[in-house]
């Protein structure tokens, strides 16, 4: 009875291989970031894997990478498969190790932090159309370190159109045989499934035949700053400031009612589709980073500008210490040897705050906004110029304004209404494509916990406390897609006027009007 016993016990073990050790690969924990569920698993007896499913049926190539600490981007590879992508995990040990090394010399667990994984694809579908997909999913970094398996569901039918079937055929017969000139191909982490079939069969002239695959692959880092102040709020302050007492800035949390709140910064793409700027699609395509409020060194922080400190006019502001990288990526074909470049481009933009510092960072500038200006006078620049009014306030004696005002006035969620612009920390100046990629969403992955992220405080002197204050405030003008509807991102990005008896309101910084034709056009 006993051998018959264990004979079962190994048939049972053995079979459990056979179907893939579901049972020896067990879900611990599950999180959703903008629409991509992550899961972790333990492993009993198989090596830990990644497999990331693709957002509908069909062949896909990935090319992957990770965000670093000091913000630079760390390539895995180019993987392939049918429905479902493995990617190295031996490649994805090697960046999370230099996370580990990072974190600990911050003094903060590996468990709190989870770096973007940047996901640019192309899937030939089961009617021969070529979608693309960009996503920015989270992995944690002390999973990977304690080699856990992990399964990311990228959010379903999130893939976009590139190529119609029809379009496919034509832009083949106008491809030349790949020349050796272009740029190599780097095979070494291509996965044993890759399967040359389903890609695309290329004949010339004389017969002969062969196959190409598209592929995004990362052309540049434009560019990447680490250590820089990313704005939460920048405002323009005109007027009478004399009368200003005292402006204060905070980040703080209305509400917490879970312990698993985690504060994130969401990524942002514009695809180029045959590099014309006619045909940008523009998109929040996930979470960059998240980081378990929990960790959070410092969890409410304030700063306060004196009017003293204010001239008219001025740019004030404050923000958070951080890494900003802006990356392009280009679509190839390749052959299995060599890539050959197409006009297809997409520019991506990845931010996390610096780790060791939350707290607010004040900026004052005198002067009007400027693109060569000081970081709050280049980012109301870019917000006058790319962004529009859409919420007018008027108050007696100051002005107090929320983030999650935008929620309800300027068509956006939570997530979005504390955007951080971000090109005037980049000091970016491609004008054509900066409307699609200026900013990044700040906010809290929960749909349950009510907050506030930014908290703007003006208060005049006493003896001005019946006298008005004014502001405008902006918002994206470019809709970003998020699940099934388009949204702006809204910032704490606003133009306050200090009201004086006998003075003229301020020129629109937008159209340069002003109200008369007196000196008031340095804008």
């Amino acid at each position: 009875m006993k051998k018959t016993i264990i004979v079962l016990i190994v048939v049972l073990f053995l079979g459990s291989i056979a179907s893939g050790a579901a049972v020896y690969n067990i879900p611990i924990d599950s999180k959703e970031y903008l629409g991509a569920k992550v899961e972790y698993k333990r492993n009993f007896i198989l090596d830990p894997s990644l497999e990331i499913e693709l957002p509908e049926k069909g062949y896909g190539i990935v090319t992957a990478s990770i965000l670093l600490p000091n913000g630079s981007l760390m390539e895995l590879g180019t993987f392939s498969g049918q429905d479902k992508i493995k990617i190295s995990y031996s490649q994805l040990t090697k960046a999370m190790k230099l996370w580990g090394s990072y974190l600990k010399s911050a003094k903060l667990d590996s468990r709190a932090v989870s770096a973007s994984l940047l996901l640019l694809g192309t899937l030939r579908d089961e009617n021969n159309n070529v979608q693309y997909f960009i996503k920015a999913v989270p992995i944690n970094v002390g999973e990977v370190l304690d080699k856990r398996s992990i399964q990311v569901k990228l959010p379903r039918w999130s893939s976009k159109s590139l190529y119609t079937k029809n379009q496919i055929e034509e832009k083949l017969k106008s491809i030349e045989k790949i020349k050796g000139n272009n740029i190599s191909a780097t095979t070494e982490n291509w996965p044993p499934s890759f399967d040359h079939d389903q890609c695309y069969w290329k004949c010339d002239w004389t017969g002969s035949c062969y196959q190409v695959c598209l592929v995004w692959k990362l052309e540049k880092t434009i560019v990447s700053k680490s250590n820089v102040v990313i704005p939460l709020v920048a405002l323009q302050v005109t007027g009478d400031t004399s009368k200003i007492n005292g402006i204060t800035i905070t980040t703080m949390y209305r509400q917490r009612t879970t312990q698993s709140l985690e504060l994130i910064f969401s990524a942002a793409a514009a695809v180029q589709k045959g590099g014309s700027s006619s045909s940008t699609e523009a998109e929040i395509i996930g979470t960059s980073y998240s980081i378990n409020t929990e960790d959070l060194t410092i969890p409410e922080s304030h700063i306060t500008i004196w009017g003293s400190e204010i001239s008219n006019p001025s740019v004030i502001g404050a923000g958070i210490k951080g890494t900003v990288v802006l990356a392009k990526y280009r679509l190839y074909w390749w052959d299995g040897l060599v890539y050959q470049k197409l006009d297809d481009v997409a520019y991506v933009i990845l931010g996390k705050p610096d780790e060791e510092d939350m707290s607010l960072q004040k900026f004052v500038e005198h002067g009007w906004p400027s693109q060569y200006g000081g970081i709050g006078e280049r980012t109301m620049w870019f917000v006058h110029s790319y962004w529009e009014p859409t919420t007018h306030e008027s108050q007696q004696g100051g002005l107090t304004k929320l983030d999650v005002d935008f929620v309800s006035s300027t068509n956006t969620i939570p997530l979005f209404s504390a955007s951080a612009a971000v090109l005037g920390t980049l000091d970016y100046s491609n004008l054509e494509i900066a409307p699609f990629i200026m900013a990044m969403g700040v906010g809290f992955n929960t749909d349950s916990t009510e907050f506030s992220l930014i908290h703007l405080n003006l208060q005049l002197k006493e003896e001005y406390k019946n006298q008005y204050v004014d502001g405008t405030f902006y918002s994206s003008k470019v809709k970003f897609q998020y699940k099934d509807n388009k949204y702006s991102l809204a910032g704490m990005y606003g133009d306050i006027y200090i009201h004086s008896s006998g003075s003229l309101t301020p020129c629109d910084p937008r159209t340069g009007i002003c109200p008369t034709s007196d000196d008031l056009t340095g804008q």
